[in-house]
């Protein structure tokens, strides 16, 4: 094996979760929100990230089954990721559609103006399913990126812009005799979309060096649940050829797995991502959110209402992966925290927030056989199953 700190040989990605500038309509400077982190960012080759927000100025809000009137911000916000370094956004999640197509459009032409790859969304279901490759010191990286938060009509189709979509059944079990007693879930993905997924990935695989699937899926804030169609998919993709797996949607940090020796990152946490005006009103006619009440339930504090929630959903971390012609070497992350401004910071090892995120994570971890071990403000993970 190469020298993996010779840089002639090898390159660096970084990857961080679900991305939510707005500081143009806070009036701040575009490149304050991520200005605690944009240098490690770029001391990176490659940077990726999950949009959850839409560049436009147009469109018409869509009422769906699901409250999201606020996910449109002005376009100048894109700005934001430009600063913090990122080449690659992905677009593919729940909230992408929820100003019509129009404005999906004219978000995906302000990310490639400012200089930026989109992956997973597109003017039809051809354009969304087609790759993001990037190369670096002669080593090829392909990105595809898929949803499964999928609202009504959210998905791409032919001639109909969307996300390219992986779509998922939900069922309900009867467990035990005893009447009254709670169901177990299934929930399936759709094998059409898994194949197109799978498909995808075989033609970059051939092509490149290194590839990378980003899923947006599962249920949010319920800690550590996965959904049972998550390991499926997740394996799946790594079967089909892809040497990492990043999740998001969550909104906090799950658990990581390492399967046949590739990383699947059930979810990376929010990572710089801003509510509206908490004092501005909602448009009228929206309704109630979708998501039981009980998922969302925590004492609001002072001072924390533009980025509201648990504790836990303050966690958050940057994947870094050494790579080479070779495909990927070496996979680790970086602790962080969002603060009361939305605003992500990485963690030194000497500050207590440092462990204090590994000991939430670790025994997620555990539960999928993966191991955690500190190097330097580095979390290093490895498998303690023998494959």
């Amino acid at each position: 094996m190469t020298d993996q700190t010779n840089p002639q040989n090898t390159i660096v990605i970084h990857a961080a979760g679900e991305v939510g500038p707005r500081r143009v309509e806070y009036r701040e400077p575009l490149e304050s929100l991520f200005g605690m982190v944009h240098q490690k960012i770029k001391e990176g080759d490659i940077a990726a990230c999950q949009l959850d927000r839409i560049f436009s100025t147009g469109g018409c809000l869509q009422y769906r089954d699901h409250n999201t009137w606020e996910a449109r911000v002005d376009p100048e916000n894109a700005k934001s990721l430009v600063h913090a370094g990122f080449d690659v956004v992905s677009h593919a999640g729940n909230r992408c559609f929820d100003y019509g197509p129009e404005a999906l459009l004219d978000s995906i032409d302000v990310i490639r103006r400012n200089g930026m790859r989109v992956i997973g969304a597109g003017k039809d279901i051809a354009e969304a399913r087609q790759p993001a490759i990037v190369e670096r010191k002669g080593v090829r990286v392909g990105f595809l990126a898929y949803n499964s938060t999928l609202p009504v009509e959210y998905e791409a189709r032919e001639g109909k812009p969307g996300c390219a979509p992986i779509r998922v059944a939900t069922y309900y079990e009867a467990q035990g005799y005893q009447p009254g007693t709670p169901p177990k879930i299934v929930t399936v993905a759709r094998e059409d979309d898994v194949r197109a997924m799978e498909e995808d990935v075989r033609k970059l695989r051939d092509q490149m060096d290194v590839v990378v699937v980003s899923i947006h899926w599962g249920q949010d804030y319920v800690p550590e649940m996965l959904s049972t169609y998550q390991p499926v998919v997740g394996r799946r993709a790594i079967d089909a050829g892809a040497d990492l797996v990043l999740g998001h949607h969550g909104a906090t940090i799950r658990g990581i797995e390492l399967y046949k020796g590739r990383a699947i990152f059930y979810c990376l946490g929010i990572f710089g991502y801003e509510r509206s005006d908490p004092f501005k009103p909602k448009p009228a006619g929206m309704h109630a959110e979708s998501v039981p009440g009980i998922y969302h339930k925590w004492e609001k504090q002072p001072g924390w209402e533009r980025y509201p929630g648990p504790r836990n959903r303050r966690y958050t971390m940057m994947v870094k992966c050494i790579a080479g012609r070779d495909g990927i070497r070496k996979v680790s992350f970086l602790p962080g925290y969002n603060n009361q401004r939305a605003e992500p910071e990485f963690l030194s090892r000497n500050d207590p927030r440092f462990q204090e995120v590994i000991d939430y994570i670790a025994p997620f971890c555990k539960g999928h056989g993966t191991t955690l071990s500190v190097e330097g403000d580095e979390v290093v993970i490895s498998s303690a199953i023998r494959e």
